[in-house]
């Protein structure tokens, strides 16, 4: 364990911190145990996005003799400035500006430029306008010059510059800390003592890392489960010592220990963990929620509180049968809810994997039966946008079988011999010119058959480049999905990280994505859980914590009306309104 703390460490061992005395304390509604200050006690360096096991968001890697640098270079993860993109869309009265500071020096400073850049995304929903750069390069006065900043410690003791220090202490505008290093200003310069400047101002002590792995986080109503701690156990505990200046906004227990997760004193917010860790891709309740939510207190901008709801009806196309698609327009129209159909204009299954061996390939426009299946959704409250042309890439497997809507369209993905997914890199013709051809193909597909053309897009599998997004940003009003991040690391290998996010945020490509928070209907789990109407309703209740969250999910059309009427039920008692996106402004 490398620690540079002057002072004895007490029983730290197999990943767990010393167990200190307990006091009970309550603040405001909230009651919460805490281990008294005795000797000042850290962990080791495990704060840092490892990638997670499958299912989970952990980060991806691409060889660098896969991708141009000079596509993704514009848009890598590291100092820069994200501008919201928020034309068109709800008007903000305020040009509101952030600061976002992130550890950038060292072997994994790419990790911490990852997930600044993913604040930066998620700070887009409020309108601001956000500048990121490493905390070392961090200058005398920076703090004064934005409406909000915010630190993500992801290096353990990385050096934090003494301009930051004495520019924390005295700074009055709204500041978020997220993970490590907030030692650097809680304890003197030795990490002997407190540092008084701190303590006096803020009313609370920063204490150690905690190893004992709380795996629930109770926020407001909401209790959110903590995936981080089943992987990486630690947490930062802080001590309250004057509750009318310092509470526990959110907190987090094992069942028998209750300590704060997220600690509130005047300008600050000190959050115990780096939120936005190990977020299960396929959970709707992670604790990132309660992070989601308070950007709306350190930003001061609530955009709304409206409950929103849209569901997608996934993967249609020319082989769908018209009992299920009807049947499905006929359930959600009783329901008078709208909805969205994601239609896969140009199917193929070009090793005939279902036909024999033959290939095949249906266009919608020549489909009469499916045109007809279409109208009667759209007559029966459904937004027809466009999910891939074809949801699959040339005549190979990528890396299921080549068929429509098994398979990844803007990216190369193959599998090794034990049958792991193994993500190649951009497809061979990625570019402006491909791309735009090929949605033009989409539309024209569209208008031959007598469609409107579709508005809204949905990445097949969330797979894209930047100049795949850049497109889509420019031929559609709104996506259906989630975006990924991207970041080159030491060895100059491609890192991408995918988004989530509880509400809808707006992307320097310019696209305005509506969030996907609950999932998928999926009684077989084949995603890694079983995900049923029960499960998403409770995401969706959870949610309700955020201002401005989302409830949205997609449903396969073959899989019956059901569950699809169980799950709508269940929203709409939450509360939420469904709603078509095409018609919304963001």
């Amino acid at each position: 364990m490398n620690s540079l703390l002057a002072v004895a460490l007490i029983g730290i061992g197999g990943g767990q911190s010393a167990k200190l005395p307990t006091q009970n304390v309550t603040s405001g509604n909230q009651k919460y145990s805490l281990k008294q200050p005795g000797k000042l006690n850290v962990l080791g360096p495990h704060m840092h996005g490892k990638p997670g096991p499958w299912g989970l968001l952990g980060v991806h890697s691409v060889p660098k003799k896969n991708f141009n640098l000079n596509e993704f270079k514009p848009y890598l993860a590291g100092p820069g400035t994200t501008v919201a993109n928020t034309n068109n869309h709800r008007s903000f009265t305020a040009t509101p500006t952030a600061l976002v500071l992130y550890d950038a020096n060292g072997t994994y400073g790419w990790i911490g430029a990852l997930y600044a850049y993913q604040i930066g995304n998620m700070l887009t929903h409020f309108g601001v306008t956000v500048t990121r750069k490493g905390i070392e390069s961090y200058k005398t006065g920076d703090l004064a010059n934005y409406s909000s900043a915010y630190y993500i410690g992801t290096t353990y003791y990385n050096s934090i510059p003494k301009s930051f220090k004495t520019d924390f202490i005295a700074n009055d505008n709204p500041f978020c800390w997220m993970g490590y290093n907030i030692w650097s200003v809680a304890w003197n310069a030795s990490g002997s003592a407190w540092n008084s400047a701190f303590t006096n101002k803020w009313g609370f002590q920063f204490a150690y890392l905690d190893g004992t792995g709380y795996p629930t986080v109770n926020y407001k109503n909401s209790t959110l489960t903590c995936t981080r701690a089943q992987y990486d156990p630690q947490q930062g505990d802080t001590t309250i010592l004057d509750p009318t200046l310092a509470s526990a906004v959110a907190t987090a227990t094992d069942g028998t220990n209750v300590v704060p997760y997220i600690t509130r004193s005047k300008n600050l917010w000190y959050v115990a963990d780096n939120p936005l860790e190990y977020v299960s891709y396929n959970r709707g309740d992670d604790r990132m929620l309660a992070f989601a939510d308070v950007l709306s207190d350190v930003t001061g901008i609530v955009t709304t509180t409206d409950m929103r709801a849209v569901l997608r009806i996934e993967d249609v196309s020319a082989i769908c049968d018209s009992a299920s698609l009807r049947g499905i327009a006929d359930t959600l129209y009783a329901e008078g809810i709208p909805y969205v159909v994601c239609v896969i204009p140009d199917y193929k299954d070009p090793l005939g994997v279902f036909n024999g061996g033959v290939p095949l390939e249906i266009q919608l426009q020549n489909s009469p039966t499916f045109i007809a299946d279409l109208q009667y959704m759209q007559s029966k409250g459904a937004q027809l946008i466009m999910h891939g042309v074809s949801h699959q890439y040339s005549n190979v497997p990528n890396p299921v079988n080549g068929v429509s809507a098994a398979d990844v369209e803007f990216f190369r993905v193959t599998t090794d011999a034990n049958g792991n997914q193994v993500d190649v890199g951009p497809v061979t013709e990625d570019s402006t010119s491909w791309v735009t051809s090929r949605l033009a193909t989409g539309f024209s597909m569209f208008k031959s058959a007598g469609l409107a053309k579709p508005t809204g897009w949905n990445s097949p599998h969330y797979y894209g480049t930047p100049t795949d997004y850049k497109v889509f940003a420019k031929d559609f009003t709104y996506s259906l999905d989630r975006v990924l991040t991207f970041a080159t690391d030491q060895n100059k290998n491609l890192q991408y990280l995918i988004q989530y996010s509880p509400y809808v945020i707006h992307d320097e490509f310019g696209n305005h994505r509506i969030p996907e928070t609950l999932g998928y209907y999926d009684p077989n789990g084949t995603n890694g859980r079983v995900n049923l109407p029960t499960d998403m309703i409770y995401y969706a209740q959870q949610i309700q914590c955020v201002r401005g969250g989302w409830a949205g999910c997609y449903y396969h059309w073959f899989l019956g009306t059901d569950a699809l009427k169980q799950l709508v039920d269940g929203i709409k008692g939450l509360g939420y309104t469904f709603v078509d996106p095409s018609k919304n402004t963001f």
